[in-house]
This record gives structure tokens, C-alpha cells and sequence, in this order.
């Protein structure tokens, strides 16, 4: 009988050991050295390490860079995942249709998706310069602005010139998500609310949005993970500046383990990250499954 069993499983899990032992290389042993290194006072530089406790733990607390860090970091995933979402769902409504070339449309907003984080930053990093950027070209040729402002030097400024990029580079997967659910939805039910005299908005209010929540909710998580733990597109456009004034959580673990060379605060402050996140997962799952699961 057990044989019988372990012939009927053995290829499902030879093809699946290959994938298992890379997620277990990949990410179960950086997670679990870096729980191990949260307890000690490990430098970057310095090859003997002690074991502390919970010092690291009961230093962040009054941390006050880690706490402007976490403020940067909800800032940042609040207004990115609030402008994905709309900008994700706005252009998939668009193109779930058939017109001609509609697929070349499809594509083509997909692109930024797959672009690498250094061309896009090269990119925002010359349309904001200052001297020859094509926004400030374009802003004091009509004259909505009297002289031209560099988005990223400028700390009034920074955080648009952070936003824009953000959002652009986000919202493929967002928008190829909605369109995928949306293309799901019967057809029929638009047409007898049409029968019925219902409008357009109605039909969206009462028809599509409800059936897109499962998809809202996988997309919610999964943007605001990533949008938090961002650093490359962040440290490629301001590294934290000017000043300190987008100062990530991410960015400050980074100069903490590789500027400051502390690695163990630097470790633990990485978990406190994970944890903020696994329960906000957690959280968002409870809150919308009161009513219903999806």
C-alpha cells in the first residue's frame, strides 16, 4: 500500500524537490541567518560576534531615525498602492474590449513592468533635471512654473518626483490582474442590468466591483508588500535625500548593515520589517473575511 502511494506521488515530488530546495536556499536560509544574526552584535567587518539577547530589539524602540523610516515607508506605500490600484483598474477597464490593435495596447502598458530599475531611474532622472530635463522644458515653455525645479534635490518637491516613478513601474502587474478578471465576468449579467435600465456607473458599482474584490484583495497585499520593501527605485533616485526626507525602512537597514556596519541591528530591524508585514497580512485577511470569504 505504501508503495503503491510513493509511486503515485514520487514525480509530482521529484518535480517539485528542484523548486523547494531553491526556496530553501533562496529564502528560508537568508531568513533564518538573519533571525540568528538579530541576536548579536555582529559587524560587518569584524569576524567575531557575541551573543546579546534582545538588545538590538530594546534599542529600536527609541531609535528615532527607525521611527521617520517606518513614517517614509507607510507614506510611500499608501499613496503608491492608492494611485496602482487606480491607475491599474482605469486602463484595464480601457482595454477590455476588442478593438483593432488593442493587444499592441496591452503590451505596450506592460512595459514597465519588465524594464530594469536602472533605466527607469536614468530615465525620471533626466525628464526632472533641472537644465536639460523635458518636464522643465515643457512646464516653463507654458509657463506653469517661472524657473525650472529639480523634483528630486527639492524637499517640498521630493516625494512627487518619488511617486511618479513608483507608480508608473507598479502598475502593469495591477493592471494585467484586473483585465484578466474583468475579461472572467459574464457577459450576460450587463446585459439584463441593461435590459433593466441600469447605467454604466451603476453596472460598476453593483456588477464589477463586487466581482473584482477577490482580485482587489491579492492585489492590495501584493503591492503594498512590494512598495514597502522597495529600495531599489528609491535609493537609485534619492538614496534617502535631500537630507533624510525619503529615508525608507529599507534604505535604513541598508546603511545600517553596509554604511554603519552594523549588521545585527541592521538584522533585526529587517525582522520587526517582516513582522510588520506578516501581520498586516494577517490583519487584512481578518477584516475582510468577516463578511464573506473569497
Amino acid at each position: 500500500m505504501k508503495s503503491a502511494r510513493f509511486k503515485q506521488y514520487q514525480y509530482p515530488i521529484l518535480f517539485l524537490a528542484p523548486m523547494v530546495l531553491l526556496i530553501l536556499l533562496v529564502m528560508i536560509y537568508p531568513m533564518g541567518s538573519s533571525i540568528a544574526m538579530s541576536f548579536t552584535d555582529k559587524l560587518f567587518t569584524y569576524s567575531k560576534t557575541h551573543f546579546i539577547g534582545l538588545q538590538n530589539y530594546l534599542h529600536f524602540p527609541h531609535d528615532k531615525m527607525f521611527w521617520l523610516a517606518l513614517l517614509h515607508s507607510i507614506k510611500l506605500t499608501a499613496i503608491g498602492v492608492a494611485g496602482v490600484l487606480v491607475l491599474g483598474l482605469g486602463l484595464a477597464l480601457l482595454l477590455n474590449n476588442n478593438a483593432r490593435h488593442i493587444k499592441f495596447f496591452r503590451g505596450l502598458l506592460f512595459l514597465p513592468w519588465v524594464l530594469p530599475s536602472m533605466v527607469v531611474t536614468l530615465t525620471f532622472r533626466w525628464i526632472y533635471n533641472d537644465l536639460y530635463g523635458y518636464a522643465n522644458y515643457i512646464l516653463t515653455k507654458y509657463e506653469i512654473i517661472q524657473h525650472p525645479v529639480n523634483l528630486l534635490a527639492e524637499t517640498q518637491y521630493v516625494w512627487v518626483g518619488i511617486m511618479i516613478p513608483i507608480i508608473w513601474c507598479f502598475y502593469p502587474f495591477a493592471m494585467v490582474y484586473f483585465l484578466a478578471a474583468l475579461q472572467s465576468i459574464d457577459k450576460n449579467l450587463y446585459e439584463v442590468a441593461q435590459l433593466d435600465g441600469a447605467t454604466k456607473w451603476q453596472m460598476f458599482w453593483s456588477i464589477t466591483m463586487p466581482l473584482l474584490k477577490p482580485t482587489l484583495i491579492v492585489i492590495t497585499i501584493l503591492e503594498t508588500i512590494w512598495i514597502f520593501c522597495n529600495f531599489d527605485l528609491v535609493y537609485l533616485l534619492t538614496r534617502g535625500g535631500p537630507g533624510d526626507s525619503t529615508l525608507t525602512l529599507s534604505l535604513y537597514i541598508y546603511k545600517t548593515a553596509f554604511e554603519a556596519l552594523d549588521m545585527g541591528y541592521a538584522s533585526a530591524i529587517s525582522v520587526i520589517m517582516f513582522i510588520m508585514l506578516l501581520a498586516f497580512t494577517i490583519l487584512y485577511f481578518l477584516v475582510i473575511g468577516r463578511n464573506k470569504t473569497y
